[in-house]
């Protein structure tokens, strides 16, 4: 079922299927806010089923709807989900605009405007919701400077060009991985996924995130440096990195990459593939391939496969083989 992400979402998911209108009711007003809604035509009795699991500071939702539906929500504070879908098609309706989605146009609810969704029938949809505070706290980071009105995003999302291209193939990487325990890759691909909407999708304060680039100290890179060597194996997102340098974001990557020739994340990347090699160079009795990976935040084997042998020249097994021949 919808491209059989849903089934992924592990043990500890929650799901509803319901044919009651009105406890959808109670379950639209609990997680949404106050809402209306209305069937559209009576081709098809009211059935849904609706399926989340909660991450750190994300929480992935699907969605499915067999008759057309009519909803009107007016949120009751500020929130942030993000909707994909593989199908079909929906209107939406906010103050002032009016749009269709797709699978080449995604919806950002910024929770803070009254929203009318018109659905087709059999409505497939994947949503993301974003903790408020994860938002702003990594914005704050970026800018270097705490953050005092909400993070309002235009509510459309293009995944066919630009950051939204990049933004859906997270999105569909972190559905697949959702069912995974908890571990430093899952971490990464939400922190990952925060700084994403918040450097390339258009907000409020897209023009603060987007300034000028200024150099910064050697010693500010260093500090940078030296906290990636320490804490490699945590998760860390861009924001994190620029509160150690004490400089916004975008003054760091620029920085960094006029001196080191890469981004920090690509540098931070670059450390986890030395640890990676290293365990793989002096294992013990129970080191694999996919252990070692694992546990320096690799989630697909296959790529990462294929960006070891591109920067050591031989594939991991072949590295851990030698070693283990002594």
């Amino acid at each position: 079922m919808a491209g059989g992400l849903v089934k992924r979402f592990g043990r500890e998911q929650k799901q509803i299927d319901s044919s009651d209108l009105d406890e959808f009711r109670s379950i639209l007003r609990r997680e949404v806010g106050p809402s209306k809604f209305a069937i559209l035509g009576r081709n098809r009795p009211f059935s849904t089923t609706i399926q989340f699991r909660q991450l750190s500071d994300l929480r992935v939702s699907y969605s499915w709807f067999a008759p057309a539906m009519l909803i009107s929500s007016t949120a009751a504070e500020p929130y942030y989900s993000l909707y994909f879908r593989h199908s079909g098609s929906s209107e939406y309706r906010v103050p002032g605009r009016t749009f269709v989605t797709s699978p080449s146009v995604g919806n950002f609810w910024p929770g803070m405007h009254p929203v009318q969704l018109r659905t087709d029938e059999n409505s497939h949809v994947f949503g993301t919701r974003f903790s408020s505070g994860a938002i702003r706290l990594e914005l704050s980071r970026m800018l270097g400077r705490d953050v005092m009105r909400p993070v309002d995003f235009d509510p459309v999302v293009n995944f066919d060009h630009g950051a939204g291209r990049i933004v859906k193939r997270m999105l569909v990487e972190l559905y697949e991985k959702a069912g995974q325990r908890e571990s430093l890759g899952m971490r990464e691909i939400e922190l990952s996924l925060i700084t994403l909407i918040l450097d390339g999708l258009r907000h409020n304060y897209s023009k603060f995130v987007n300034g000028p680039e200024r150099n910064i100290a050697p010693w500010q890179v260093r500090a940078v440096e030296e906290f990636i060597f320490a804490n490699a194996d945590q998760p860390l997102s861009l924001g994190t990195l620029a509160v150690i340098g004490g400089v916004s974001a975008r003054s760091l990557q620029y920085t960094f990459r006029r001196h080191r020739g890469c981004t920090p994340m690509e540098f931070l990347r670059r450390i986890r593939f030395d640890r990676v090699r290293n365990q793989l160079l002096h294992p013990v009795h129970n080191t694999t391939v996919t252990s070692a990976a694992m546990r320096w935040g690799f989630l697909h084997l296959g790529r990462f496969a294929a960006e070891y042998r591109a920067r050591f020249s031989e594939s991991p097994s072949e590295t851990l083989h030698r070693a283990k021949r002594g």
